[in-house]
């Protein structure tokens, strides 16, 4: 909905002696309890990250900007591409590790220095991958980072020079917000990689107020670390508020979510920050991993990409142990071990890992949204070359975020990210709504505000029942009719997980709306529920390709179809809890 934006002056605050001013933006047309669906993308990368530019991405963060609002891109292989339906909001998120180096390599007085030769000489995507084994690899996947020569020269110079180029993104990010027609979102990645695990987060911020540097991992290399620096430099009393999202847990080999040997004090700073997981993007579906010597792939096979480690040895090498220690990070068994968690909490009450869910592209081609797979040119690591990117063959174009928000501005999509009415897509745009009466009433099919008086939507939770709940899906059609509907359970009771796939509906429709009453609900012990819509099967990106070029029989499994599907949050049942989330 586009409005036009009305400034309210309603609170102030103090930054040391100086007092200032909360802009709040009410849009035309808002209304309170009214939520409206907006479509964005949380993790983009552009030529600020050292692996875009060093594999020939040239655009910056105002042009990635530019691309989600509509306007065509120029790619790293000299093609063009445009979103034919633009997003709403965005969050670029560069890597925070090499905002130094890059500008010191712009710069034409150190065109002389052997690294920024390399790295200038060879930033295209047919010699990018020498630039990554160079600078990428040794600077974050060894068991300690380490700063590239440059700045390990002049720490105090690449210091400086890492402030300004945050400054800049910051400003690029500034520029392109466009309260009630278009959010551009602050942000940065912190790319932690000890022995090529990806343990990474993005960093988003609320508004324009946010820390002083982009804390990289190189500086800041524990998790720890991380949550420390984010207390110091954002302070909510000066308007700072933000949140840290794990990505690509598939890839994380089991690390960076210890909860059960955690302090209270870890514990909480974790809950302050962490209320999002990234289920999907291009390198793979971080779902799921079916249990160790199980084959059957009908819950978890869509999409799956294991971690670098996991790859060697090949997956059937894997011991039991490796296997699962591997699958511990995986989304469903992290909010597994959050009821665990929960339960261990005692009169704290705390799920350590109550998070929502949301998708994304991970582009290092600053093309947020291009997630058509007949559009998708394929990653800028093997873009331009048909054999480069069907190397890459269990890549895809990465997933989008649906947003349950009042209004399109920074603030409201903030907020409904925090409070975990969001929900994750393949790539598709399928409407989806998910919600529960722990009461048991009915919740029909008709306006939203006529059903239960406790309702409680997707990312919400409920401390009690009176009955067995139940559950509600709705979902709408993108381009390819609906197939099924499942609600996935997940308890723990007795010293043990357990999780269930529930086909509530399954048929061929544009839109259907679903009841289902849980007849095993057991009201000692917590549980969540999400739903998951999975569309008819289509060809997928690789089919397309190979396809067009009447080569699908050098490129074997590429002509084959995928599921496009959407996960919501979690609803959660946390027996005694205040409802606080």
């Amino acid at each position: 909905m586009r409005s036009i934006p009305v400034i309210l002056l309603t609170s102030l605050f103090c930054i040391g002696a100086v007092a200032g001013v909360v802009d709040e933006v009410l849009c035309e047309g808002r209304q309170d309890g009214v939520k409206h669906l907006y479509w964005g993308d949380l993790h983009v990368h552009t030529a600020y990250s050292l692996d875009a530019f060093g594999f020939g991405t040239l655009a910056t963060p105002a042009e990635a900007y530019g691309f989600a609002r509509g306007a065509p891109a120029r790619l790293a292989d000299g093609s063009r591409v445009q979103l034919d339906r633009p997003l709403d909001f965005v969050a670029v998120t560069d890597h925070a590790e090499w905002l130094d180096f890059l500008a010191i390599c712009a710069d034409p007085a150190n065109a002389g220095h052997p690294d920024c030769e390399l790295l200038n000489s060879n930033n295209d995507p047919l010699n990018g991958s020498k630039n990554f084994a160079t600078f990428v690899v040794p600077s974050i996947t060894q068991p300690a980072p380490q700063a590239l020569s440059v700045c390990r020269e002049d720490g105090a110079h690449c210091m400086a020079v890492a402030r300004s180029q945050w400054r800049s993104i910051q400003d690029q990010a500034n520029a392109a917000d466009d309260p009630c027609h278009f959010s551009a979102l602050i942000g940065f990645e912190w790319s932690a990689t000890p022995d090529a695990s990806h343990n990474h987060r993005n960093v988003i911020f609320r508004g324009s107020v946010v820390t002083a540097d982009a804390i990289d991992y190189i500086r800041y290399p524990r998790l720890d670390d991380l949550f420390e620096a984010l207390d110091r430099q954002c302070d909510p009393a000066a308007g700072c508020s933000v949140m840290t999202i794990p990505h690509n847990t598939n890839m994380g080999d089991g690390k960076s979510f210890d909860v059960e040997s955690e302090s209270d004090e870890q514990l909480r700073a974790r809950a302050r920050y962490e209320r999002l997981v990234e289920v999907f993007q291009e390198k793979g579906n971080s779902e799921c991993l079916a249990p160790f010597g199980v084959t059957d792939e009908a819950d978890c096979g869509m999409e799956v990409r294991l971690s670098w480690q996991s790859r060697s040895p090949a997956p059937a090498d894997l011991t039991a142990e490796q296997w699962e220690r591997t699958r511990s990070t995986y989304v469903r068994s992290l909010l597994l071990r959050g009821l665990e968690g929960y339960g261990a909490s005692g009169s704290a009450r705390r799920n350590p890992l109550q998070l929502g869910i949301v998708g994304s592209t991970d582009t290092h081609s600053a093309t947020p949204g291009l997630v058509e797979e007949d559009a998708w040119p394929g990653t800028v690591f093997g873009m331009g070359d048909l054999d480069r990117t069907m190397s890459r063959l269990d890549w895809n174009p990465g997933g989008l975020t649906g947003v349950w928000a009042e209004q399109n501005t920074r603030a409201a999509i903030f907020d409904a990210l925090a409070r975990r009415e969001v929900y994750a897509t393949s790539g598709t745009r399928i409407g989806l709504r998910f919600e529960a009466s722990p009461a048991g009433q009915p919740l029909g099919c008709d306006a939203v505000a006529a059903d239960a008086a406790d309702r409680v939507v997707m990312g919400g939770e409920f401390a009690s029942a009176t009955s067995r709940p139940r559950f509600r899906v709705q979902a709408l059609f993108d381009r390819v009719p609906l197939e099924r509907v499942e609600i996935i359970k997940g308890g723990f009771r007795d010293g043990a997980f357990h999780e269930e796939v529930i086909a509530v509906w399954t048929g061929e429709e544009r839109e259907i709306c679903v009841s289902w009453e849980d007849p095993a609900f057991d009201p000692l012990h917590p549980a969540f529920w999400y739903a998951r819509v999975q569309e008819v099967a289509s060809p997928r990106w690789s089919a397309h390709k190979c396809r067009e070029t009447g080569r699908c029989d050098e490129f074997p499994r590429a002509d084959r179809l995928v599921t496009e599907r959407a996960w919501s949050s979690p609803i959660w049942y946390l027996p005694g809890a205040d409802g606080s989330g």
